[in-house]
């Protein structure tokens, strides 16, 4: 059973540490994710900064650590999803992580429905077009491949979306 909170500032270092921690996972995979930070260390930094004085990024510990970690808005990025309705009301996921450590035990699969219960009509997600593997999970968890978005350059641009469940 997870125990989301929000981040603060002080867990920064933890949820880099989670990033990077995947990054070093995925170097013997078959894809570039995360490999180097996009675009740039100083960017993707104030991303996830930015994400937590928003108050938008949460985190799961456990035995005392920072173990997963998601970011959530309701915020359209219009020019990744213009061509796949980016008016439908949604939820938008950004920088899962579960580290390593924890993987393969359900973690991942908890914070999307948890995160499901938070938003309106579709959850989102854009991944990394190279992780196919990472592809092949969001299906698995009843997420539909939307496409390929045509923003030039950007490499988390495999779209997929997941209709939410409404409870009550």
């Amino acid at each position: 059973m997870i125990h989301l909170r929000q981040a603060t500032p002080d867990d920064f270092p933890a949820i880099i540490g989670l990033i990077e921690n995947a990054a070093a996972w995925l170097a013997d995979k078959d894809t570039d994710q995360w490999q180097r930070p996009w675009p740039d260390r100083t960017a993707r930094d104030a991303r996830v900064m930015g994400g937590i004085e928003q108050r938008l990024t949460w985190v799961e510990e456990r035995d005392g650590r920072v173990a997963a970690t998601v970011t959530l808005t309701t915020a359209v990025q219009r020019e990744l999803w213009a061509e796949h309705e980016p008016d439908t009301p949604a939820l938008y996921l950004h920088r899962l992580v579960v580290h390593r450590d924890h993987a393969g035990h359900g973690m991942g699969a908890e914070i999307i429905d948890w995160a499901e219960a938070r938003g309106p009509g579709l959850l989102r997600i854009d991944v990394w077009k190279t992780n196919e593997s990472l592809h092949k999970y969001y299906l698995r968890q009843g997420f539909d491949f939307v496409g390929m978005s045509r923003l030039s350059g950007y490499p988390s641009a495999a779209l997929f979306h997941r209709k939410m469940v409404t409870v009550g």
